[in-house]
């Protein structure tokens, strides 16, 4: 972190920051928060940390870090970073497929094996993607980006009727529900240089974000439905949202805390009643950094609001990166939702990995994960100079 004398009569301003934050956290512990999302490589290879680490991301994860980039490069470019995560665990998909194929013939058999197997299932998908310019700066570091993200889930309704006594037309059906946001935003972040004290080695930084917001909630007549969104089923809305974060160093260790979209907002899935609230997301990081090596551990201070039929998440991960040579990044990663899912049943958690690389300022990361809850990949691009 750079090195300058710090003024504190001329920028009072700031000591009340820290205390807003604090007060933030304390007041939203128990708030209901959108999930915190995954939205580039490095973070998914890394199990889904980056608030205590990680410039090029900062945007997406905690602005305060733009502050910790590389003195030798100004600028940062991801064109673009894209992802996608899949769960269908329960074969919906294919099941769905096999029931319409059966329903054709007719082959009664068939019909009521499919039916019995989508009677319980469910699929989730979520996509995203970005584009990020970030400046650093010795005086004030900056950043914009566009973060376009679609978190969807289908539901289906078995007629009893159906399996008992498999007939055209069904009374069956599948039930959409979701969301897509567009994040239209700016990042700014100071470091704050104290010579002394508790500031010392201290940043902060805060996004300052547009919403568009499209949700979703539709039921299509099993016989002709597809897991897939309908764009067309969409209602829109749009607000405006603010993330604070905060950084410290303490030699080797790492501190982040992050407050994402303190300005709430609340939105009917399509035309029902049913709400999607966007609230605080609070989050914790600590970091252990070597010359070449990052150990990272993450933590949900929130109950997180499942969208659409999915279930309420709280979040714990650790993060590992190490560099055995300049420009080469290998990365691993575990999470866990300490949260347990309605049925009952106990998750054991998602593992991944990724790889970074850097040749003549040219980034690429691409990362991986399954678990219980599905499987992810994600790519990104990136320019610095």
């Amino acid at each position: 972190m750079n090195k300058q004398k710090f003024n504190w009569q001329q920028t009072t301003w700031l000591k009340n920051f820290g205390l807003i934050l604090i007060g933030w956290f304390c007041l939203y512990t128990n708030a209901i928060a959108l999930p915190f999302g995954i939205y580039d490589a490095r973070t998914m290879a890394m199990g889904g940390v980056g608030v205590a680490t990680g410039a090029r991301t900062a945007a997406f994860n905690n602005p305060a870090l733009l502050t910790t980039a590389d003195e030798v490069h100004e600028w940062f470019l991801l064109l673009p970073t894209v992802g996608k995560q899949l769960d269908d665990t329960d074969d919906l998909k294919d099941n769905l497929a096999n029931f319409k194929q059966a329903a054709d013939i007719p082959d009664v058999a068939a019909i009521q094996k499919n039916l019995a197997a989508i009677k319980s299932s469910q699929y989730r998908e979520t996509k995203n993607i970005a584009f990020m310019l970030a400046i650093p700066s010795r005086i004030l570091s900056g950043a914009v980006f566009l973060n376009s993200y679609e978190i969807s889930n289908v539901q289906p309704f078995i007629d009893p009727n159906d399996q008992a006594a498999p007939a055209d037309p069904y009374s069956s059906t599948l039930s959409h529900r979701g969301v897509r946001i567009v994040e239209n935003g700016v990042s700014a972040a100071k470091a704050l240089d104290a010579e002394s004290g508790w500031m010392e080695n201290m940043a902060i930084g805060f996004n300052a974000k547009f919403l568009l917001i499209e949700t979703y909630d539709y039921t299509e007549p099993l016989r002709t439905a597809d897991v897939e969104i309908d764009n067309n089923q969409g209602i829109n809305g749009s607000q405006f949202a603010i993330d604070l974060g905060v950084f410290k160093e303490i030699g080797v260790w790492k501190i982040g805390l992050v407050a994402k979209n303190l300005i709430p907002g609340s939105y009917n899935y399509g035309q029902t009643n049913d709400k999607f609230k966007i609230e605080p997301q609070l989050r914790a990081g600590f970091a252990y950094q070597s010359r070449r090596s990052i150990l990272e551990f993450n933590i949900d201070l929130t109950k997180n609001q499942p969208v659409g039929f999915d279930t309420a998440s709280q979040i714990a991960a650790i993060g590992w990166e190490w560099q055995p040579w300049r420009g080469f990044a290998l990365r691993a990663g575990y999470n866990k939702n300490l949260v347990e899912p309605d049925t009952g049943s106990s998750t054991s958690g998602t593992v991944s990995a990724g790889i970074g690389l850097l040749y003549s300022g040219f980034h690429f990361d691409v990362a991986g994960y399954t678990g219980d809850e599905g499987d992810g990949i994600s790519a990104q691009l990136g320019l610095q100079f």
